[in-house]
């Protein structure tokens, strides 16, 4: 594959908790150098469990939200996109990423007034500061083990590919924490994680009424765009070089991973609690697909998202074609997979499974 030697320009340090110093620390001294980055990780770190101890003693006082939805899959696979069409077409509240990259002041403070947007590191996509964004970067800087601190140092990411074994779940406090101060009473609480993939019996067993969207993609296709999106990522944040064939092989145990979260939803999940998206036919026929999730959802009465409301998020929200580039890593596991979404389908698609399988 191509070379992953360090880039020359500077890296974006992702600062958080204690916690999440104390493992950066254990790397050693960064490979991409940052002026006084020693300092600035000690200063940041005990301004963030500061602020984090005085706001957990708000939060900690009030309950989980008991119907959450979760959107999950594979990374790569069209989560973000259905994130934020199903955010902009209910009234539910989801994490922004102003709140998922301040987690321990983003309650002791108000919004930004000024709304800021950039484009993604890897795709035509958009961050946009009061957008929805994926919980997973409030977990991360929390502290919490999450597999994207290879994003911070590729040399270790085999020790991130253990954290998407379910043996590992680790209970996640914090972030439990962090859920309840971006709960509303009265709104359903909508979450986007490929990372809680790898999760689901946990999520299942805190919150026995969540629904989950599980979004499906062509593997080659989702493998090929992994590439670049992880390659992007550590570009942009990592301290260290990748080395060689560690991302080929990690990605691979990803979607081994993914594979057997795949298999116990078909052994364990009741198909009224899950909805399979095909992201192909997201990207054919996004209004059709959306009604479909909405109705699953029993997304009306008290949340009333009307047409016009959909159709709003519709024209807001694009859904990029995308590469049609395909990667393949480890044929085996790919068949495997590929096999179990056939299945899955079917059994989690409702409608929309019947009409792809004919």
């Amino acid at each position: 594959m191509s070379d992953r030697s360090a880039p020359v320009s500077s890296p974006q340090p992702l600062f958080g908790s204690r916690n999440l110093a104390d493992w950066v620390r254990t790397g050693g001294v960064p490979q991409r150098r940052i002026t006084a980055y020693g300092l600035r990780l000690a200063w940041h770190a005990y301004w963030f469990e500061f602020n984090w101890r005085t706001e957990s003693r708000q939060l900690d006082e009030r309950d989980l939200p008991v119907d959450p939805v979760f959107i999950i899959g594979p990374w790569r696979s069209g989560t973000t996109v259905l994130h934020e069409l199903l955010a902009g077409a209910t009234s539910w509240v989801t994490p922004r990423t102003w709140q998922c990259f301040n987690p321990s002041t983003c309650f002791l403070a108000r919004p930004p007034v000024e709304v800021r947007s950039i484009q993604r590191p890897m795709d035509q996509g958009r961050i946009v500061s009061h957008g929805p964004q994926e919980d997973e970067f409030a977990l991360l800087l929390l502290g919490e083990p999450s597999p994207y601190r290879a994003f911070i140092d590729p040399r270790r990411l085999p020790e991130c590919s253990a954290l998407m074994r379910t043996a590992s779940d680790p209970p996640l406090t914090r972030w439990q924490c962090f859920l309840r101060g971006i709960a509303s009473p009265g709104s359903r609480l909508l979450l986007k994680s490929p990372n809680h993939t790898f999760r689901l019996p946990r999520l299942r067993a805190l919150f026995p009424r969540a629904r989950f969207l599980w979004v499906g993609r062509d593997i080659g296709e989702m493998l090929a765009s992994n590439l670049r999106m992880w390659q992007a990522m550590f570009e942009r944040y990592a301290l260290w070089s990748c080395p060689s064939g560690a991302l080929e092989t990690f990605l691979s145990q990803a979607l081994e991973a993914s594979t057997l979260a795949l298999e116990r939803c078909l052994d364990e999940m009741p198909a009224e609690c899950m909805l399979w998206v095909d992201f192909e036919r997201l990207r054919a026929d996004p209004a059709q697909v959306m009604r479909r999730v909405l109705q699953f959802l029993n997304a009306s009465s008290q949340d009333d998202p009307s047409e016009r409301a959909l159709g709003r998020a519709l024209q807001d929200v694009p859904v990029y074609p995308g590469s049609r580039e395909r990667v393949s890593l480890d044929a085996p596991i790919e068949q495997r997979l590929q096999q179990l979404m056939s299945v899955a389908r079917l059994r989690f698609g409702g409608e929309m499974g019947q009409a792809l399988s004919r």
